[in-house]
């Protein structure tokens, strides 16, 4: 009995990830909902400083005994967690301000053609026709999300500024999963620790510059905290933690395909929980977005594989 429940829980990696693209998905509902009410250097301040915290309670020792390995790497450690962290994580809430949850979620669809392209710029990875037309489309998917789908909006640069901050921010991100190639080798969740400490550190200038402006505003209801206690749980902790049992079950090259649920889910989710509206331009840029992703992923990686044979 046990060995069945565990095949369908903690050994199915299908519904690991599955779960997993839902809980990040879940963060751009979060994201909008707190967008008038807390502001954004407060959400990224309160989710790393209580993401370190229970990591500390549960990884005290392996943090301690990890602290020699980590020593030559402390300028590493401390642009993963600034830009990665707490630099995508800022200009996400920002974004959040100003765009939907449908838009925040499609954009992030765009990540691993961001990666890729930093894979051929930084590690001389070898491309393929098929890939680059992979890539042409992705931002094409983009250009039409944030145009609207009109060419005069895209000509007038008339564009939304959410849209605009939310693509930068995934080049952050981007950046960040390009650095885990340069990560020691030492649990996966103490080096989270190390990120989400420096994360948290580096918010203290945005709280700051927050405060100065008068624009600082801290969750003072229920439904409030409940937003807070969602984003450090939800998408920071549990969802990593699926993740990464999903790539140990099948890979980290299957397992990424699984990222392009999010922008799917968010859709969803968004329409369901905010009532935005789903527009013809939404679905072809999301339809565009996945079969450039679909290109450059899967048939352009199978196509160089049986290049090798």
């Amino acid at each position: 009995m046990k060995s069945i429940l565990r095949k369908l829980t903690i050994d199915n990696a299908i519904l690991l990830l599955v779960l997993c693209m839902l809980g990040w998905a879940g963060n751009t509902i979060a994201g909008r909902l707190s967008s008038n009410e807390i502001s954004p250097m407060v959400i990224v301040f309160l989710r790393w400083s209580i993401v370190s915290s229970i990591l500390i309670i549960f990884k005290y020792q392996k943090i301690i005994t990890s602290l020699d390995l980590l020593k030559g790497k402390l300028i590493w450690l401390f642009f993963m967690g600034a830009f990665g962290y707490t630099g995508f994580n800022s200009l996400f809430y920002i974004s959040a301000q100003y765009t939907s949850a449908i838009n925040l979620g499609i954009i992030q669809g765009t990540m691993p053609a961001i990666v890729l392209i930093g894979s051929l710029i930084f590690f001389k990875e070898k491309t393929n026709l098929i890939q680059i037309c992979g890539l042409f489309l992705t931002f094409i998917g983009v250009l039409i999300l944030v145009s609207q789908g009109n060419l005069e909006i895209l000509l007038l640069l008339a564009l939304n500024y959410g849209d605009l901050i939310m693509f930068f921010s995934c080049f952050l991100y981007s950046g960040f999963t390009l650095g885990l190639r340069k990560k020691p080798n030492i649990d996966p969740f103490v080096l989270m620790f190390f990120f989400s400490i420096t994360a948290f550190i580096a918010s203290f200038p945005g709280i700051l510059i927050e405060n100065h402006l008068n624009l600082i505003n801290w969750p003072n209801n229920k439904n409030e905290f409940l937003i807070i206690i969602y984003i450090a749980f939800v998408p920071s902790l549990i969802a990593q933690l699926f993740f990464i049992r999903g790539v140990e079950l099948i890979g980290a090259d299957k397992a990424s395909l699984f990222i392009n649920l999010v922008p799917v889910f968010s859709a969803f989710l968004g329409i369901i929980i905010l009532n935005e509206k789903l527009q013809i331009f939404h679905l072809f840029s999301l339809i565009v977005i996945l079969f450039g992703i679909y290109l450059f992923m899967v048939l352009g990686e199978n196509y160089k594989k049986r290049k090798k044979i």
